[in-house]
């Protein structure tokens, strides 16, 4: 793998997770207690063997900054091998904030060119998985391909994704874009192989369009001129661009269908209070099928949930279904359901919150918000015995002043 650079994308901001994203990239959101999605990928990459990686950052890069570090954490320290973080910039000749994947990867042409690699790996940071790229790029060289797009099949067709037909011999006959129509099952996971100087030199032609990304642009563009392959990836893949999307991948976690300890994922444990000086969890009280982060103190109820680090529960709480970030409270005989609670949030003592009643579809996100989640922001505080329905969505910089919350409000 020495010949190969990867460049991650992980800058963009997802309008559809909400208050989620309201102050940290995607690709830095929490998941499974003490992960970040961008996790996923570096450790791909770490297990592969590629060295030299290029983070391509752009939408509030502090936390991902902070989080991924000198790299160290997936061994991406040495004479020869390293991590970096891309931001956009202004420069002399007018170049300009990130327009899109490909054009993120052209404006640091000179990075590429700088290591001079054979093969330039781009792979999307938004994705939840465990692959091993080997194979991928061995299949890559091996067809004498000016690019590969790797894809998995997905049984559920949806609109978000790019499709492709591949046929015997691992050629890519067809691609779509965010068809309306998918003509196949095979969904593309936004993961690329390219020979490094077709690349440039294909980014160079696009930088002239008016739109500059590679599954819209790039890759139908050179599907009918160039050897363009289709590689098929057989494992786990999610892609939580939604709030049901990353709810039901954190769900899949606990429904066993996520093996965390084969899938050997690194992590930052210095950040966030540093994880390994934590205190271990203390339970008193019931915890069923639940993940449980160091120094959580549970003394009430957890069902079917995810605690991240410092969670605290009081006694006759009830915590069912639900994925709770850092050290946030929850007070005594407060009961949560199907809900999603950023960190460092208070849940004051008898407040019900989510789906125990009536489930109306968000009023101003209806087709994002309609299967009974409710999310709340960071640092949210939510004053005793109140009452918030299900859909409902409270942003960091709102204050709960009502004892009563109507099920599909958000609150700014």
């Amino acid at each position: 793998m020495n010949n190969v650079l990867a460049m991650v994308l992980a800058g963009g901001r997802v309008d559809e997770l909400l208050c989620l994203t309201e102050r940290r990239a995607k690709s830095a959101l929490p998941i499974f207690g003490i992960y970040r999605i961008i996790d996923f990928v570096l450790s791909n990459l770490m297990h592969a063997g590629i060295e030299n990686v290029g983070i391509l950052s752009q939408y509030r890069p502090h936390g991902l900054v902070r989080h991924i570090g000198t790299g160290e954490h997936w061994d991406f320290i040495g004479r020869k091998r390293g991590i970096r973080i891309l931001p956009p910039y202004h420069g002399s000749k007018g170049s300009d904030w990130y327009k899109g994947t490909a054009d993120a990867v052209y404006q640091n042409s000179a990075y590429i060119e700088e290591f001079d690699p054979d093969h330039v790996l781009v792979a999307s940071a938004d994705h939840v998985y465990r692959m091993d790229y080997k194979p991928f790029i061995q299949f890559h060289i091996e067809n004498d391909a000016d690019a590969t797009v790797c894809f998995t099949q997905l049984k559920r067709k949806s609109t978000r994704f790019g499709y492709g037909i591949v046929d015997k011999k691992g050629k890519l006959v067809q691609y779509v874009e965010k068809p309306s129509s998918p003509p196949s099952d095979l969904v593309s996971m936004t993961v690329y192989s390219f020979k490094k100087n077709f690349l440039l030199d294909v980014l160079k032609t696009n930088a002239r369009e008016s739109s500059h990304e590679f599954g819209k642009d790039i890759i139908p563009m050179i599907l009918s001129d160039c050897k363009v392959s289709g590689f098929i990836f057989k494992g786990y893949w999610a892609y939580a661009r939604t709030v049901d999307s990353y709810y039901r991948t954190n769900m899949d976690l606990l429904a066993g269908k996520i093996d965390l300890d084969g899938w050997q994922i690194r992590t930052n444990l210095l950040e966030r209070c540093a994880y390994r000086d934590r205190l271990p969890a203390y339970m008193s009280g019931d915890v069923e099928n639940s993940v449980i982060g160091d120094e959580c103190v549970i003394e009430g109820s957890v069902k079917n949930s995810i605690l991240s680090p410092g969670v605290t529960v009081k006694s006759g709480a009830v915590v069912t279904d639900s994925i709770v970030f850092h050290d946030t409270n929850i007070e005594h005989k407060a009961k949560l359901k199907r809900v999603i609670c950023d960190k460092d949030s208070s849940i004051g003592e008898g407040a019900i919150i989510g789906g125990f009643g009536e489930e109306i579809p968000s009023s101003e996100f209806e087709g994002l918000l309609s299967s009974g989640i409710t999310i709340l922001g960071k640092r949210c505080i939510v004053p005793n015995n109140t009452v918030i329905g299900a859909n409902t969505v409270i942003y960091s910089s709102a204050r709960i002043t009502q004892s009563d919350i109507n099920p599909g409000s958000t609150l700014r």
